[in-house]
């Protein structure tokens, strides 16, 4: 009997350790698989972008699993579930359309894959990162030495690619804007797919309609080689700028018979994309946007290389959550587009706000965005930065000296009637109100003030006393408190911001008099008090988007675009 218990035993203890064996191989097997998805391996450039993702993969001790997808969704879709299937941890794709590659993807979020876009964009469907070259900078820097070439005019054909893909979309955009306020027109735009037979084949047409064409743009190599093949045979001569800097495309350039090539990297997109999806397996958090650096491939020695560019944003005080969460949406839209961003807090102070600009200008920033102080005060500041040749961009608040591009803020005289008029709504049209304003000086409490008394105009509501205090809930609250001695009626408060009107409340509640409040910038804790019945509304101006437009613009007057003086920001009212 004791022989069969031993034995019984050695055998449990030897299915244990294989089961083990088993269970952690199979672990190791699942942890460290990656799936690669590539549009067409038809293309030099995606069998460089493969080339470059398998390599990182050797190097980091990972499985990948390439699959092509022959420029078919259809077949994108198959390989999408044969990798989910395989039970792989994180997925890699090069969609073969924007649009309809977002079926693929919402099939890995249902089974909780993650996914990381490469090269192209996704239009649906959730990724957590998406790592390619700025093809709209790249487009403009492609149109942009076209003009130089061509001396500013001239007839020139844009060949596209696949259309929906953002690739294509974003090359023409950057392209079509870098020949705004030009003399260079498109006498042709046609689609070629991507594809070096098509793009031959649309360009022998083009040739035979369109009698005098001084150069071409192609959103990728491959047409713009194929379009080189209908130049030659119609014995034209014809600039030809093409976008991907495949190894053929290289050496025409070097041979004199390409003008130049945008150069995204495909390898070093291959070899990002692994990065990330080891980072997402190892469970660290990686960019929403992953930039590469691009470069003008050109017949000189030396190419002309993108560099990537540094803001600088000075925000008036970061203890107030409205400038917290413009600062976390300018942050946001920096890591998308691949801006170095420098913040800074001027502490509400207009000699540290112009020690702040000083500051950024030493460090050699591109561009500047300020949340001023003051808007009198501010000048000094800005006009640093003009003397230095830096632009510079508002947000929420403007300047009334010194020289800016362009200023992004909603429009606050529209905010403070929309909040006067609730007012007005609520009390019938009569009663006695209170206006705490904020900082004096700074142009959103002068047109907050400017819309809410406004919005008055032609009613029986009296504004029996206006106070500043500064924006700030502790003066909100002791401001208050006197007004509350001072007046024995009181039917509402409009404060110019939600941290005054919350220090209001906290002083109304204390009374126990029972009067409306309404603020201003819909922050959480504003909005946590409406939902609560305490506040009777806010008026919400979006910081989040106000920060990240502000970025937004701010590469786009650094790309050479031509921005809005001024940038509104939609408001709505929260009650």
């Amino acid at each position: 009997m004791k022989k069969v218990l031993s034995l019984a035993l050695v055998l449990l203890l030897l299915m244990s350790m294989f089961a083990g064996c088993s269970s952690n191989s199979d672990s190791d097997e699942t942890s460290g698989k990656i799936g690669l998805i590539v549009s067409t391996l038809n293309n030099p450039f995606f069998v460089t972008l493969k080339d470059g993702a398998q390599e990182k993969a050797k190097e980091l001790g990972l499985e990948l699993v390439v699959l092509d997808s022959q420029n078919d969704a259809a077949a994108e879709l198959s390989n999408m579930e044969d990798l989910l299937t395989q039970g792989v941890s994180v997925i890699l794709i090069n969609p073969t359309d924007s649009d309809a590659v977002g079926n693929a993807i919402k099939a890995a979020n249902a089974k909780g894959v993650p996914v990381i876009t490469l090269d192209r964009g996704a239009n649906s469907g959730e990724v957590v990162s998406h790592i390619a070259s700025d093809n709209v900078a790249g487009g403009l820097m492609a149109g942009q030495y076209i003009v130089e070439l061509l001396g500013g005019a001239g007839k020139v054909v844009e060949l596209e690619g696949i259309a929906g893909t953002s690739a294509a979309r974003d090359r023409g955009q950057g392209f079509n804007d870098a020949l705004v306020g030009t003399d260079v027109e498109v006498v042709a735009n046609q689609v070629a797919d991507f594809d070096r037979t098509k793009g031959l084949s649309v360009m022998e047409n083009i040739l035979q309609a369109q009698p005098e064409i001084n150069a071409v743009f192609a959103h990728n190599d491959e047409m713009a080689l194929g379009a080189i093949k209908a130049i030659e045979s119609a014995g034209k001569n014809i600039i030809v700028v093409g976008f991907d800097a495949t190894d053929d495309a290289v050496n025409a350039v070097k041979e004199g018979s390409m003008a130049a090539t945008v150069a995204q990297q495909p390898n070093l997109i291959g070899s990002l994309g692994v990065e990330a999806a080891k980072k997402v397996i190892d469970g660290s958090t990686v960019d929403a946007f992953i930039p590469v650096a691009l470069k003008l491939i050109t017949g000189s020695d030396e190419p002309v290389v993108q560099e990537a560019k540094t803001m600088g944003l000075i925000l008036s005080t970061l203890n107030n959550p409205f400038f917290v969460t413009l600062k976390e949406g300018a942050e946001a839209k920096a890591a998308e587009l691949g801006v170095e961003l420098i913040v800074l807090d001027s502490q509400n102070d207009a000699a540290k706000e112009l020690s702040n600009m000083e500051d950024l200008l030493t460090q050699g920033v591109d561009l500047i965005l300020i949340n001023p102080t003051d808007s009198d005060a501010v000048g000094n500041a800005i006009k640093a930065a003009n003397s230095a040749g830096v632009p510079v961009i508002t947000l929420d608040r403007g300047a009334n000296h010194g020289e800016v591009i362009s200023h992004v803020a909603s429009d606050n005289i529209a905010g403070g009637v929309m909040a006067g008029k609730y007012i007005a709504e609520l009390l019938g049209g009569t009663g006695n109100v209170v206006e705490l304003e904020g900082i004096a000086g700074t142009s959103a409490a002068r047109d907050r003030g400017q819309g809410f008394n406004d919005a008055l105009v032609g009613t029986d509501i009296t504004v029996v006393a206006k106070q500043v205090a500064d924006f700030d809930r502790t003066k909100g609250l002791s401001v208050m408190e006197n007004i509350l001695q001072a007046q024995p009626e009181i039917n509402a408060v409009f404060a110019h911001n939600d941290e005054m009107a919350l220090g209001a409340l906290t002083a109304i509640e204390v009374s126990g008099r029972d009067i409306i409040v309404v603020g201003f910038d819909a922050t959480d804790d504003a909005v946590k008090a409406v939902e609560a019945g305490k506040m009777a509304a806010t008026v919400a101006q979006q910081p989040n988007l106000i920060g990240a437009l502000g970025v937004e613009f701010g590469l786009k007057a650094l790309s050479g675009e031509q921005v809005d003086s001024y940038v509104p920001v939609e408001l709505m009212l929260v009650k």
